[in-house]
């Protein structure tokens, strides 16, 4: 099917920040991530989230994660959690999050939470209570298919966000990777429509689906083909999200984060090579590129 190319083009799209604004008027966002296995996904997903503009930035988590993310982000407020047996974030705080996260415009969930079945409650629980964006990430997805709910996310009071690569994606919609592979936009729109999502499929190309259109960004580079870019995506997109009160759409924030993650990857790569560039490091470059767009 055909896909409408992205590029650095719609950056410019981005709301500029008002000189008598105030950090309220950029968003809430909240983030629910991290485990005992999995503390730097947390980390990676706030960074790019402040490094992209959100007003209010809140972590949701394990009193571990907490303290490894506060040992070097100073800028997030945080909401420690119960934690699992397994060193994750207990089922037992759904009930905590919902109340802490009644103020938030969105919520990330799923980096580095890791897929078991406390994750999977909680996913259930702010898919049927939360009433503001979700966006979905990493072992939410993994988890909410394991648990046969995939269904739920058309439930959703809003049409939610979801970032699959293709493994997630094969997991989600029952399809063999090969197949999705064999025509990835048509596999985006199909599960874009069935479940009345935003869906973000990432690969070496990039397709966005949503209303029965679809876009590509291929920007980025193999550089990306490491542990933590998903999360780094992941920030930039709640960000962007949050954002979307200043004259920006969910859509449109979705594309944006996309091509502002590939563009970052690239110029990391030009500076540090493919092998060496690490996904914390992005962040680094999207000071320059705002500068260059006037932001």
């Amino acid at each position: 099917m055909e896909c409408a190319e992205l590029n650095a083009d719609i950056l410019a799209g981005l709301p500029k920040r008002g000189r008598d604004t105030n950090k309220g008027d950029y968003g809430r966002l909240g983030v629910i991530a991290g485990s005992a296995r999995y503390r730097g996904a947390a980390s990676l997903a706030l960074l790019s989230a402040l490094r992209c503009g959100a007003g209010i930035v809140t972590l949701f988590s394990t009193e571990r994660v907490v303290s490894a993310a506060a040992a070097k982000l100073y800028e997030c407020t945080f909401e420690p959690l119960a934690e699992s047996a397994g060193g994750g974030i207990s089922a037992s705080a759904a009930g905590d999050i919902l109340t802490a996260a009644r103020s938030c415009d969105v919520l990330l969930c799923g980096c580095g939470m890791g897929n078991t079945s406390d994750t999977a409650e909680i996913v259930v629980s702010l898919i049927e209570n939360f009433q503001a964006q979700l966006i979905f990430d990493a072992d939410a997805l993994n988890a909410l298919a394991a648990c046969g709910r995939v269904g739920m996310l058309s439930e959703c009071n809003i049409p939610p966000i979801i970032t699959p690569h293709i493994g997630e994606m094969s997991r989600l919609c029952g399809m063999e990777i090969a197949d999705i592979k064999r025509d990835r936009a048509a596999a985006a729109d199909a599960f874009s429509r069935r479940f009345n999502c935003i869906v973000v499929l990432k690969d070496d190309i990039t397709h966005i689906a949503f209303g029965g259109e679809v876009y590509v960004s291929r920007h980025g580079c193999a550089g990306l083909a490491r542990g933590g870019s998903g999360d780094t995506l992941a920030g930039i997109m709640a960000a962007f999200a949050a954002q979307c009160g200043r004259g920006i759409s969910i859509l449109d924030a979705a594309k944006c984060a996309v091509v502002l993650h590939g563009l970052a990857a690239e110029r990391a790569a030009a500076r540090r090579s493919m092998y060496a560039m690490l996904p914390s490091e992005l962040s680094a470059e999207f000071g320059d590129i705002f500068l260059e767009l006037k932001l």
